[in-house]
């Protein structure tokens, strides 16, 4: 039927043949119902097993009868000619299978012989619906029979057996041998197979080689395309260093228009801003093969679409943010702010959150440079829209846990005490030097404790703070000068650190790198009852020990009327020293160098010594003919008081 089909297709007017509507076609072209029936798979098969049966039984009685073999699938008749027999005998067995293959081909070449052939096999039926119920029969029973399946292979010997009348031996050898008809079509089918695969296998490697070079040489070249485009800015024949540097400029040209209600607010313009769009580019530039091979035949496809993203804003983006009125004059009522927990207090409390009308500068900020990236140059602002919002709520898991963790780690209670004050750390300022972990083990912050210590190092520190003193002198009030008790911040650190990781309540003492010679424990007492005074107006000196004046003298100190006065404040004696040079420069800028018996400084270069050179102390000598700054002694005294005085002891200077 697939060969009749075939045939058929030649008519004009058939475009196919099912096997269910062959006959009602047929015979609408002509074909008489007696040749269909005669010939249809039905009619072959029943000929073929009569054939058969008939053939076995002649082979028992010697096999003479040869009109009793089966049936070839390419007999279209019952009784054919005797001049039609003797032909196909003559070409059977004279002819090679390949020469037999080729006078085929020839026959069906040639209209006029095919015509006469199948005149003499079909009582005058037409040539060309002759040779179609020819194809119709062999292939049905090609479908059916494995004898027919060698009539229809390509193997040429086959088909002339296959083609001759059945009147011969040879037919019926061939009709009895199956088999080798069968073995031969697979060798050829194989043949056939392997000569398709290698086909294959040539074709992928002429693509594979040709798509390879393709996308070297012209899909993945260094530039862009010609009516190349990015963003609307044309980027042809451009490298991709090139092409970001041309977007970066045109963009950073552009003006972004600020509008509240439709009205105009402000401008950003001159941007200044790097992008982050190099590998944006470079996938422009060299996208997948298939889609830049689509891009290089069709020229449409070549414009892309970036988002012009900036690293971070310019100096020149973030001053005129800055000057927009809108921002600048923004006022608010009340000020955002996050819940939290209480630290002031050992309730440790959870405190609402408030929402606020201040301004989120830096959300506003992020939306601008937003708009700009996805070329949106008008930006309609809203002040409601970026007001600060709060972070934290109140309902927060993590701050009940929050609020869980003070109640457990930070009602430690630690005093620190020293130069008669005390100070106990709150909740808030331990959370800051402290860190606890879910197992309990605590963590020291130690530049934390550190920043601590300096915070309350004022608290324990004595030096220059205002005193009011019962002196020998009388009642003074002074202050200024490098005496007193003063905390030593780094050991202070190293302590306190130890008291915090041990996790307990604790009151410990402070440690300075000074006292004071009086009560460590006593702010207002740190003089104690050893010290020397100087009254400024009286120039008279006294040494207390013990309560007791252990020596008094008239004294002449600095030269007021040339600026020179002697320091006031209370200060620690430095040393004593015996003998000393003393040098330095007087007023008219020339140098001295003095040699005095007993040296003893208690201010950058001020201190007590004896003054052979002077005839009278005391008086108003001090007021034009003073010291350079100097307490000046009568050489006696001097030497009394160098047996006195020691390192660290206070010097009361007032006036």
């Amino acid at each position: 039927m697939a060969t009749l089909r075939k045939v058929l297709k030649k008519k004009k007017g058939v475009k196919y043949l099912g096997k269910h509507d062959a006959p009602n076609r047929l015979k609408k072209l002509g074909i008489k119902k007696r040749y269909i029936d005669k010939h249809s798979k039905a009619a072959v098969l029943e000929k073929n097993a009569a054939a058969s049966d008939a053939l076995k039984k002649g082979e028992e009685e010697s096999r003479t009868d040869a009109d009793t073999r089966t049936l070839p699938v390419s007999d279209l008749t019952v009784e054919e000619p005797a001049a039609v027999t003797a032909a196909a005998k003559s070409v059977a067995t004279e002819e090679p299978a390949e020469e037999t293959a080729a006078a085929e081909a020839a026959v069906t070449e040639e209209p006029a012989e095919e015509t006469s052939a199948a005149e003499a096999a079909v009582t005058k039926e037409p040539a060309e619906e002759t040779v179609a119920a020819e194809a119709v029969a062999t292939e049905e029973l090609a479908e059916e029979t494995s004898a027919a399946e060698a009539a229809v292979t390509e193997e040429p010997a086959e088909e002339t057996v296959a083609a001759e009348p059945a009147t011969t031996e040879q037919a019926a050898e061939v009709s009895r041998a199956p088999g080798t008809a069968g073995l031969r079509s697979g060798r050829v089918q194989k043949r056939r197979t392997g000569r398709i695969l290698l086909i294959l296998v040539i074709i992928l490697a002429v693509l594979g080689v040709g798509g390879f070079a393709l996308n070297r040489v012209v899909l993945n070249a260094d530039t862009f395309q010609s009516g190349s485009s990015i963003n609307g800015i044309d980027v042809s024949g451009l490298t991709q260093a090139k092409a970001v540097e041309k977007l970066t400029d045109e963009w950073n040209k552009k003006t972004l228009t600020i509008t509240e209600k439709d009205s105009k607010i402000g401008t950003i313009r001159n941007f200044d801003l790097e992008y982050d769009i190099n590998q944006q580019v470079k996938e422009c530039l060299h996208p997948s093969f298939f889609r830049k091979l689509l891009r290089t035949v069709r020229p449409s496809k070549r414009s892309y679409s970036i988002a012009m993203t900036a690293k971070a804003s310019s100096r020149s983006f973030d001053r005129q943010f800055r000057r927009l009125s809108f921002v600048k004059d923004h006022k608010y009522t009340t000020k955002t702010r996050n819940a939290y927990v209480d630290l002031t207090s050992s309730d440790f409390k959870i405190v609402k959150e408030v929402y606020g009308d201040n301004l989120d500068k830096s959300k506003l900020k992020k939306a601008l440079l937003s708009a700009i990236a996805r070329d949106k140059m008008k930006f309609s602002y809203t002040a409601a829209d970026y007001y600060e919002k709060p972070t934290v709520l109140s309902d927060s898991e993590t701050l009940k846990e929050r609020q869980a963790y003070a109640e457990k780690y930070l009602t430690k209670k630690i005093t620190v005490t020293g130069a008669g004050k005390k100070y106990t750390i709150k909740p808030a300022q331990l959370d800051k030097m402290i860190s606890v972990s879910k197992s309990g083990e605590i963590t020291v912050d130690e530049k934390a404790v550190k920043t601590f210590v300096k915070s309350i190092a004022d608290r324990f520190t004595t030096v220059g703070m205002t005193r009011h003193l019962k002196l020998k002198g009388g009642k003074v009030t002074i202050s200024g000068g490098n005496y007193g008790n003063t905390l030593n911040i780094t050991k202070e650190t190293t302590r306190l650190s130890r008291v915090l990781a041990e996790g307990k309540d604790a009151t410990t003492e402070a440690v300075f790198s000074m006292t004071g010679y009086g009560s460590s424990s006593s702010v207002t007492d740190d003089i104690g009852d050893f010290y020397v005074e100087v009254s400024i107006s009286k120039q008279h000196v006294w040494c207390v020990k013990d309560g007791k004046t252990v020596v008094s003298a008239d004294v002449v100190t600095g030269n007021v009327k040339e600026g020179n006065g002697t320091p006031e404040g209370v200060f620690s004696l430095m040393y004593k020293q015996s003998p000393s040079t003393l040098e330095g420069r007087n007023n008219d800028g020339s140098s001295y160098k003095t040699p005095v018996k007993y040296w003893m400084p208690f201010y950058a270069g001020c201190g007590f010594h004896d003054a052979k050179w002077r005839d009278s102390f005391g008086g108003s000598i001090y007021l034009r003919n003073g010291s350079h700054g100097c307490v000046n002694m009568p050489p006696a005294k001097a030497a009394k008081l160098y047996s006195y005085v020691e390192a660290g002891m206070p010097v009361i200077v007032h006036p």
